[in-house]
């Protein structure tokens, strides 16, 4: 028994098709035909922004991080965007080779036959949407292993130590960022690299280590305050460097609050400014992120609350910054939550999500928690 034999379409065939649909051909005619395996998940598709494109089309390379119980992030150079899946009502066909009426001298090209064949047919893709880095996982890996001395290193109780140790190609590897932000994040944790790992100083070593360096300059009396920059000199290319005043003065006052409960603010503004060295001026704007006051208390007190202790996630951390104040001005609230604003998104967006703003009895703009806490 004679089975049905498909005929191919010719030309004339689908000019036919087109001038009863009142539609003008022009370039090359193009027909599709689903490929046998049209509908496996052999490829994704994967939306970009322009700039994002520009990027891959001029060589540059992405990396997709995440474990397998994290959510994607694709990463570039310099930037971190979230994968997410979206659907479309419309089929998306992916055809090699198929030109547009866009493409450069389409309308030029003969009115030939081209057949293409459907490589495959998707209902969803990926879509891609900057977001801040997923640091909180960089914080944790390095504080695993603090550094306190090379007398630690080799034995800790009759044992050799096993602490994993991570370089930076293990952070890569391990945390959702760019290569350029875990690089910013690790100068601004204040982190080391040691015998190519990278640590945090355990806080007692971090405060000897610093006290000896500034008891050493003091006895040789060298010459390494004030606002200075490095300075390449252009004889013999030696570098320069000078202390920074305000990491300095931020080091002393925590070195002064952290083993303290409350510290009278008074006393402590005092005993803050003889412990810095002779030149070295502190101001309260150097205590912002790192500590909170109480002027209507009686005495006034101050009291240690470093930014980098509180929770990563947005959410948790208006929970725990309401709990202990239950109405913060913008200025006292900014430094504690300025690393969460994502890309696009201003402050004032943020506080608006988390918080309700309101005027105290002097005028002033307060902001305090939109749930119980």
């Amino acid at each position: 028994m004679a089975g049905n034999i498909e005929q191919p379409r010719t030309i004339e065939d689908v000019q036919l098709s087109a001038n009863a649909a009142g539609l003008v051909s022009v370039g090359p005619v193009q027909t599709l035909k689903f490929s046998e395996n049209c509908m496996s998940n052999e490829y994704k598709l994967i939306e970009l922004p322009p700039k994002l494109l520009e990027k891959l089309q001029q060589g540059e390379s992405f990396v997709i991080r995440g474990e397998n119980q994290e959510d994607a992030m694709l990463c570039t150079k310099d930037s971190t965007y979230e994968i997410k899946l979206a659907d479309t009502s419309n089929a998306l066909l992916l055809t090699p080779e198929c030109q547009t009426n866009k493409d450069p001298g389409f309308k030029d090209q003969t009115a030939d036959l081209i057949e293409h064949q459907v490589c495959s047919c998707h209902s969803e893709y990926f879509e891609v949407r900057l977001v801040r880095p997923q640091l909180y996982k960089l914080r944790n890996l390095i504080r695993e292993t603090l550094y306190r001395g090379p007398e630690y290193e080799t034995k800790e109780n009759g044992e050799l130590r096993t602490k994993v140790k991570y370089s930076f190609d293990d952070l890569l590897n391990l945390v959702q960022a760019s290569e350029k932000e875990i690089w910013d994040a690790l100068e601004k944790l204040g982190a080391i690299a040691i015998n190519g790992c990278w640590r945090l100083l355990d806080s007692d070593y971090e405060d000897k280590v610093i006290i000896s360096i500034l008891n050493l300059l003091e006895e040789k009396d060298w010459d390494c305050y004030g606002e200075r920059l490095n300075v390449e000199n252009e004889d013999d290319q030696t570098i320069l460097y000078a202390l920074n005043e305000d990491k300095i003065c931020q080091f002393y006052a925590q070195y002064l609050l952290r083993p303290a409960d409350r510290f009278n603010y008074h006393e402590f503004m005092d005993s803050w400014q003889q412990s810095v060295p002779d030149g070295m001026t502190t101001k309260s704007d150097q205590l912002s992120g790192i500590a909170l006051t109480d002027m209507r208390s009686h005495p006034p007190v101050i009291w240690h609350f470093p930014y980098y202790d509180l929770p990563e996630k947005p959410d948790m951390r208006f929970m725990k910054l309401f709990k202990v104040r239950q109405k913060w001005t913008f200025d006292e609230i900014q430094p504690y939550i300025r690393d969460l604003v994502d890309a696009g998104q201003s402050l004032n967006a943020l506080l608006l999500k988390y918080a309700r703003s309101s005027k105290d009895e002097t005028g002033t703009k307060v902001y305090s928690s939109k749930k119980p806490v």
